[in-house]
C-alpha cells in the first residue's frame, strides 16, 4: 500500500515536471529570485505558472524582526520605520497615556498605604484601605493594558514590515468612502459603510 502511494506520488511529480517543461511561456528564468508571484493560467486545470520574478523581499522598508524589537523598546518606533505615521501617533499616544496612568495610580496607592499605616482612627483606616485597594487595582489594570498594546504594536510593526515590499493597490480610482445598500432574503435592508485609508 505504501509502495503504491509512493509510486503514484512519483508519477504525479513526473507528469507535473513534463507539463512545466512543455510550457515555457509561463516561467521566467531570466532572473533568479526566491520570491515569485503565482497567477493562475488561463487553461483549465490546477497547474499554476510563475509569471513574475520580482524579489519583493528586497523592497522591504525595514527588517521585520528589527521592527518588532523597535516597537518593544520604544512605542511606535517600528511603525515609524514602516512609514505608518498615523499608526505611530496612535500607538505613542495610547502607550503614553496608559503608562502615565499606571504610574499615577501606583504613586497614589503608595501614598494611601503610607497614610493607612500612620492613621489611628479605625473608620479613617478602613476608608484609606479601600482607596488604596482601588488605586492598586487601577494601577494593575493600566499596566496590563499597556502590555497588551505593546504586544499588539510589536506584531503590527512586524507584519507591516513583511508586507511593505508588495506592490500597493492603486487607490486613486476608488473613492475613500463607500456606501452600499442591498435587500436581504427576508425582505429587510442591508446597509454598509466602508472607509479606506
Amino acid at each position: 500500500m505504501i509502495k503504491k502511494a509512493i509510486s503514484q506520488l512519483v508519477l504525479g511529480m513526473v507528469i507535473m515536471s513534463i507539463s512545466f517543461a512543455n510550457d515555457t511561456t509561463y516561467v521566467d528564468t531570466s532572473t533568479a529570485s526566491d520570491t515569485i508571484l503565482y497567477i493562475p493560467r488561463d487553461i483549465e486545470g490546477t497547474v499554476y505558472g510563475a509569471v513574475d520574478s520580482v524579489d519583493y523581499e528586497r523592497r522591504l522598508t525595514q527588517n521585520p524582526t528589527l521592527a518588532l524589537f523597535k516597537s518593544l523598546i520604544v512605542p511606535g518606533l517600528g511603525q515609524i520605520g514602516n512609514r505608518q505615521y498615523i499608526k505611530a501617533v496612535v500607538v505613542i499616544g495610547l502607550e503614553s497615556w496608559l503608562i502615565t496612568s499606571a504610574v499615577r495610580h501606583g504613586s497614589d496607592a503608595s501614598d494611601l498605604h503610607k497614610q493607612f499605616i500612620a492613621s489611628n482612627d479605625i473608620a479613617e483606616r478602613n476608608l484609606l484601605y479601600d482607596q488604596y485597594l482601588d488605586s492598586k487595582d487601577q494601577r494593575n489594570k493600566y499596566t496590563w493594558f499597556a502590555v497588551i498594546v505593546t504586544f499588539v504594536s510589536m506584531f503590527d510593526a512586524y507584519s507591516d514590515a513583511h508586507l511593505s515590499g508588495f506592490p500597493k493597490e492603486n487607490k486613486s480610482q476608488e473613492s475613500a468612502l463607500d456606501f452600499d445598500i442591498k435587500p436581504t432574503v427576508d425582505a429587510g435592508v442591508y446597509a454598509s459603510i466602508s472607509f479606506s485609508f
